[in-house]
């Protein structure tokens, strides 16, 4: 999450409170500086003198597996199966006010909001680190594991779209922070709730249910959110890219439903800023959290992908155009994608005038550049995330220095972008002294602001207390998050390299869906760059992933096949690994039903799976056998 100088009202349960007020929780750089910040002890460097070492200092393979083992604390609705022991169904049944299922995907933050924009930009993210970085992915084993997530968020984004004849809707926005109540005040819903995401639907405060809010527009109306659209476009185009290797059906799917969206946004022009066309308090703490700013970036963005997906010319000229009209290249984020379709446009149809602009833009990042760097090498782009930032930029440097590798003369800027990534991607991972990925490398985060691995449905000590109780608790209590949560990239430190673990200061410790995107693909990328003969693949074995908990329901922990590599610590056999772009079996890339190329089943299993009689077994096609139960999650065993 991102806020920006935050004006009338105010979100302050993440200060333990439940109502809304003017005190104004702040921008990146409000607010004062904790007074027990540790400096890491890693040495000062100069960025300018630094040299990528020539053999890889860090496991990449392994972040890269941990980076999407975060995503499985995230995921929303019906698992296919339990990979952590501490996550399980939730949100099952959550549709919008149209009908269409909103359950799956995944949640934002700490919390359980689906805010449309940054939820496209991850999805489009994940979708082009397998496009870009697809084989080295497939190398190390994690090529299916990449899929999966495309799939998922494609899935998602597929039911956001009606169009019932006379009316077109786009669903941007699906949960509650902060909805007014009557006494003309507001309370925050999600933001006041601090327990488990299973129990969210029965324990949310207010009695509230999570609501879908909707773009629209019909002959009558128009509450356009070309914004919004552009991100969903774009991460569908960017999906059925990824996945037509594997399914060409679902991709033409995808590709499909990307015009619509696209269409949808040009024909009712508009951005969710428009307090007068989304006056309700949920669009107005949107815009708190993710203010847009424009709307042109993300047409340039979609337009891009969808000309890749299908080589149309007409998308080609719009993203030129939509580009033209930008103002500036600043950064690679969820709010600016300008870059990115830049980037893309070029290694589409290469042209000196986009290359200029492109160089332009990475001067302003690399050493010498305008950005301001911490003591010990971090590019610094703003106080909430910092380290999100530069791992956008790190990943758009390694897509960006590939298309550089055939031609002589830009070889000096492809070396300065893969040397910048080598340096920022390294920080993170344990250069300035300590490692910001919990659960890799050296003194990691032990208490990142992340209500889920802290409160747990099998583990919330507080259930039968008040929300602020268990608010106080969570933000106040030392005690470290009771599970480990594998991956996640937490926000950063100041611009001193001075941090605090501590889930109350969550401008440094909260961990979101967008700052894990790119930072996954650009381990990918480092893979690609050191060969990724030099890295073995990363699987689950020596984790814990919280089935020696005493609360740990043993009847949904998955059996894996023998030799399934992935999930366990077997060796890898001949039929238990993956052949690139096919089926994933047990062991292998073996992740999620949707991987194989068929829907991420609804009921956690196959389809032939919904006629079978209760106490029956099936195989999904992760190859692992499960027994069907009547509700909940039933033991996947072999």
């Amino acid at each position: 999450m991102k806020s920006f100088a935050l004006t009338g009202i105010v979100v302050t349960a993440l200060a333990a409170l439940t109502t809304v007020s003017a005190q104004g929780l702040g921008d990146p750089s409000a607010g004062t500086k904790p007074a027990n910040m540790i400096t890491p002890p890693g040495p000062v460097v100069n960025s300018a003198a630094y040299v990528a070492p020539a053999t890889t200092k860090y496991d990449y393979a392994d972040a890269l597996h941990k980076s999407f083992l975060f995503y499985w604390a995230q995921r929303s609705g019906k698992l296919p199966y339990q990979r952590l022991a501490w996550r399980g169904d939730s949100f099952v049944g959550a549709k919008g006010k149209y009908g269409e299922d909103l359950s799956g995907g995944w949640f934002e933050a700490a919390n359980t909001m689906k805010w449309g924009g940054p939820f496209g930009f991850t999805a489009a993210q994940l979708a082009w680190n397998v496009v870009e970085f697809g084989p080295a992915m497939k190398a190390v084993n994690e090529y299916n594991e990449g899929i999966n997530w495309v799939r998922i968020g494609a899935e998602y984004l597929l039911n956001t779209y009606t169009n019932d004849g006379t009316t077109e809707r786009l669903m941007g926005l699906f949960g509650d922070s902060a909805v007014r109540g009557p006494t003309g005040g507001a309370v925050d819903v999600d933001f006041g709730y601090f327990g488990p995401p299973e129990e969210y639907l029965a324990g949310v405060p207010f009695g509230q249910p999570p609501n879908a809010y909707y773009c629209e527009g019909s002959a009558t109306v128009n509450r356009g959110c070309s914004d919004i659209a552009g991100d969903y476009a774009a991460a569908l185009a960017a999906a059925s890219v990824a996945l037509r290797p594997i399914d060409p059906v679902f991709a033409d799917r995808c590709v499909a439903m990307a015009k619509n969206i696209y269409n949808f946004g040009n024909k009712y022009k508009g951005t969710y800023d428009t307090v007068a066309n989304f006056p309700d308090q949920a669009w107005n703490n949107y815009r708190e959290w993710y203010k847009s700013y424009g709307v042109n970036d993300e047409i340039a963005y979609a337009s891009a992908w969808l000309h890749i997906a299908t080589k149309e010319e007409i998308y080609y000229t719009n993203a030129q155009a939509a580009l033209a009209l930008v103002d500036g290249f600043s950064e690679y984020s969820w709010a600016d994608k300008a870059i990115a379709a830049a980037i893309l446009l070029n290694k589409a149809k290469p042209d000196a005038a986009t290359q200029a602009t492109i160089k332009t833009f990475f001067a302003s990042w690399l050493p010498g550049g305008s950005r301001k760097r911490t003591p010990r090498g971090l590019v610094y782009g703003e106080k909430w995330g910092s380290l999100r930032y530069a791992a956008n930029i790190a990943y758009i440097a390694l897509a960006h220095a590939k298309s550089l590798a055939a031609t002589a003369s830009d070889a000096p800027l492809m070396t300065q972008l893969q040397t910048f990534a080598v340096q920022q991607i390294n920080y993170m991972l344990g250069d300035c002294g300590r490692s910001w990925v919990v659960g890799f490398g050296e003194n990691y985060p032990k208490s990142p602001y992340h209500k889920s691995s802290y409160n747990s449905y099998i583990d919330y000590p507080l259930r039968a207390q008040s929300q602020g109780v268990v608010g106080d608790d969570f933000l106040n209590s030392a005690t470290p998050n009771r599970f480990i949560l594998y991956g996640a990239l937490v926000g950063g430190p100041e611009d001193t390299d001075e941090y605090v673990d501590n889930r109350k200061d969550y401008v440094y410790t909260e961990v979101t869906q967008d700052y894990n995107a790119a930072f996954t693909g650009a381990l990918a990328g480092l893979v690609d760059f050191y060969g990724p003969t030099n890295f073995k693949p990363a699987s689950d074995c020596g984790l814990d992933l919280g089935w020696t908990h005493p609360n740990a329901t043993q009847a949904t922990k998955p059996v894996y096949k023998a030799g399934d590599c992935y999930h366990t610590c077997d060796a890898c056999t001949a039929n238990a690994t993956t052949t690139p772009g096919s089926s994933p079996t047990a062991g292998g890339d073996a992740t999620s039903a949707g991987a194989a190329g068929t829907p991420d089943a609804a009921a956690g299993a196959p389809a032939d799976a919904q006629n079978s009689a209760p106490g029956s077994a099936v195989v999904n096609n992760l190859g692992v056998l499960i027994p069907l139960a009547i509700g909940g999650l039933a033991a996947a065993v072999i």
